[in-house]
């Protein structure tokens, strides 16, 4: 349920799938978080598959809004915002990794 009647009108603005232009329903939309600087939705298009994920602010200015087009389901949103984030040193042991096995693999290639 959204408590804050100003964001439920920002759904409207979701109007139709960017891929297939087929028209949103609003049970076709999911609010996925909603705060004080906020909400994030998702919308699922029925004809085509296509994913969007949106964030709206209602500011003083206006409502200020942001989609993106992807490939992630819904609940896998909301599982990457509650993970922990990765450190500076999570990334280096990834690219050390990374490093060493494409090194080996030239290695074995030259052989």
């Amino acid at each position: 349920m959204i408590s804050n009647p100003d964001m439920s009108l920002n759904l409207r603005l979701i109007k139709k799938c960017p891929v297939c232009e087929l028209e949103y329903k609003q049970s076709m939309i999911q609010v996925l978080d909603e705060n004080e600087s906020g909400m994030l939705t998702y919308a699922s298009c029925l004809s085509c598959g296509a994913s969007l994920l949106t964030k709206f602010a209602t500011m003083s200015q206006g409502v200020i809004g942001n989609a993106i087009l992807t490939d992630l389901q819904a609940h896998e949103v909301v599982d990457f915002a509650n993970s922990n984030s990765l450190s500076s040193d999570d990334v280096l042991n990834i690219y050390d990794e990374i490093d060493d096995g494409f090194l080996n693999n030239i290695r074995k290639l030259n052989k």
